[in-house]
């Protein structure tokens, strides 16, 4: 009997798009899609807090996607126009304001610099919006042969770009949770307790009349 590698080649496709972790993948972009196209919406500290669940669920469940080859050497169809990827990126900038910008040393210029580069997290999360969504636009047109190749594009661009790109995102936003935005609050905590000044005078007066009672 005469070996159909074609056949073959049909079957390793259908496994890998239909596969429970490519699956688990595909529901993580969408929800990381949507939260980052309701940024709007959104308060500063909440776009943090769940950006930093996100991410490394994102992370996760593309490090487990199945191995698949592409079947065509064209391109899957893209469909991130470039006022989508601004959209994105203009809208997270504004919400996080001053806590945009980050340092980098994780980047291919830094070949030809000691010292860090400046990035921004709504840069890097519009990256990574810009791979995820055309993934899953080409998924949902719910052609296998496309889907396999838009799968293999996507685990190759997490190889070699938007995975770093999260880590790095990832790390800025865990500076500004835990030491920016927690040195803010306990500032505005600070100002609140000895915000209301009040005289030597006033306070013996407050005990004078603790004493009276």
């Amino acid at each position: 009997m005469q070996f159909n590698w074609k056949e073959s080649m049909k079957d390793n496709d259908a496994r890998a798009i239909f596969d429970r972790n490519t699956v688990e993948f595909v529901t993580v972009s969408a929800e990381f899609c949507g939260f980052l196209e309701r940024v709007s919406e959104k308060k500063r500290k909440a776009f943090v807090d769940t950006s930093l669940k996100l991410l490394p669920l994102l992370y996760l469940k593309a490090s487990l996607l199945p191995e698949c080859v592409r079947l065509d050497e064209a391109d899957p169809e893209t469909f991130v126009t470039e006022g989508d990827y601004e959209l994105v990126r203009s809208s997270v900038s504004a919400l996080l304001a001053e806590y945009d910008d980050y340092l980098d040393v994780f980047l291919d210029d830094m070949v030809y610099s000691d010292t860090p580069i400046r990035q921004t997290v709504s840069e890097g999360m519009a990256d990574i919006y810009q791979s995820l969504k055309d993934f899953i636009c080409v998924f949902q047109l719910g052609l296998d042969r496309t889907m396999n190749d838009a799968l293999a594009v996507c685990r190759e661009q997490f190889a070699e770009f938007w995975g770093q790109r999260l880590l790095n995102v990832m790390r800025a936003l865990h500076d500004v949770r835990y030491r920016q935005l927690a040195a803010g609050e306990a500032e505005e905590d600070e100002n609140d307790i000895f915000g209301e000044k009040i005289t030597e005078e006033e306070l013996y007066e407050g005990l004078e009349m603790g004493d009276d009672e």
